[in-house]
């Protein structure tokens, strides 16, 4: 059996036993709550780990590119979720995915998008399924919740003799702003009660809404009791967390199921300067968040070493210092070929740099290969 220590660096490691925790703990969280979970496969994009995620069901995910769906729709999954504002250009292949699919559900923001779904018939007179995204606070895609533009756009989704008006959909993206469990909790509330301030508008217009949930992976680890009267919840990163997670609040740092196996290559005291270079420069792990983390940590958090950190990165090279400027390394300390792990920052980031994931056990044994689907 492969050891850990046999793998070439810099290798991406996965702690199966730990994805498996943080996969039933959503899934018993969203129980408890009522709620239907449909988790986001962007984090990994493995297979294997989609699988656990729906508890084995394969039903409910959802997706952030069309191969992701490719690769679901082929090993047996339904009701996917393309959670992404649909383009005219990706018609045709949405079009393809709802057909062969029970049910294939696509995300429409604007007006344009619409119009493209309306023009294109699907076979068998099969209805397109739409979730209408609206912003509830993050500022990213969406139409604005409050603006008159929601209804207006919903209304002419229900016009739409080819479309069925499927829910709302919305990511929540700005409880990665918040610093504690109980700033995410109130960014949760506040977006709950704008997704059901619109549901009850919806109503008194006469318009009945199937679905309203909203998604990430703070505000669904710490949810707002307020979340239980949503229908469905949308995590991804909780598969794997990762420091930015810990950061915020939203994870332990034992919760952490991936790092970055890497050797250390050279010594080196140039003048003043004293540090390591390793085998993980940004194309092992990324660049993602380190402004948030250059003060602390650096580029990720070096497992079990407080004193140093990752403090510099080029494609291939990373430089490790003293994490005081005081107190120079002992070089001695980390001999040549020695092995050191980074939990990553954004785990979603970190994954996307690696061709396969190495699985380990609680012993550091490497029991499978998770190769990550590629591509848009």
């Amino acid at each position: 059996m492969q050891k850990m220590n046999d793998l070439r660096t810099p290798a991406l490691v996965v702690y199966k036993h730990k994805v498996e925790a943080n996969c039933e703990r959503m899934l018993k969280l969203a129980k408890d709550h009522g709620v239907t979970l449909k988790p986001h496969f962007k984090t990994t994009k493995c297979l294997e780990v989609a699988i656990m995620q729906t508890g084995g069901t394969k039903c409910g995910m959802e997706v952030s590119t069309l191969v992701e769906a490719d690769l679901l729709a082929e090993n047996g999954f339904e009701n996917v979720i393309y959670a992404y504002p649909i383009s005219p250009h990706k018609t045709p292949k949405c079009a393809e995915l709802s057909e062969k699919m029970k049910s294939f559900v696509v995300f429409v923001d604007n007006v344009a998008a619409l119009k493209a779904l309306e023009q294109w018939k699907l076979k068998d007179n099969k209805n397109w399924q739409v979730l209408v995204e609206v912003d509830t606070g993050a500022g990213r895609s969406g139409v604005q919740i409050e603006s008159l533009d929601a209804v207006s756009l919903i209304k002419e989704v229900v016009k739409c003799g080819n479309v069925t008006f499927s829910g709302l959909y919305s990511h929540c993206g700005h409880s990665y702003k918040c610093k504690n469990a109980e700033e995410i909790k109130e960014v949760g509330k506040m977006a709950t009660n704008k997704m059901l301030t619109l549901v009850d508008e919806l109503k008194k217009q006469g318009i009945t809404c199937p679905s309203y949930g909203i998604g990430s992976t703070p505000s669904c680890s710490k949810p707002a009791p307020e979340m239980s009267k949503l229908t469905e919840w949308h995590p991804g990163n909780y598969v794997l967390y990762d420091l930015m997670q810990v950061k915020i609040g939203s994870c332990e740092i034992d919760d952490i199921a991936s790092f970055v196996l890497t050797r250390v290559i050279g010594h080196y005291t140039k003048g003043e300067d004293v540090f390591l270079i390793i085998d993980c420069g940004w194309t092992a792990i990324s660049l993602h968040g380190v402004k948030d983390s250059e003060e602390t940590s650096g580029y990720g958090l070096i497992v079990d070493h407080p004193e140093l950190k990752l403090a510099h990165m080029s494609q291939e090279h990373g430089i490790v210092k003293s994490k005081d400027s005081t107190k120079p390394l002992d070089l001695s300390r980390y001999p040549v070929d020695s092995f050191l792990r980074i939990y990553p920052y954004h785990s979603c980031a970190t994954c996307a740099m690696h061709p396969v994931f190495y699985v380990a056990d609680q012993n550091d044994n490497i029991i499978d290969h998770w190769r990550p689907v590629k591509g848009w």
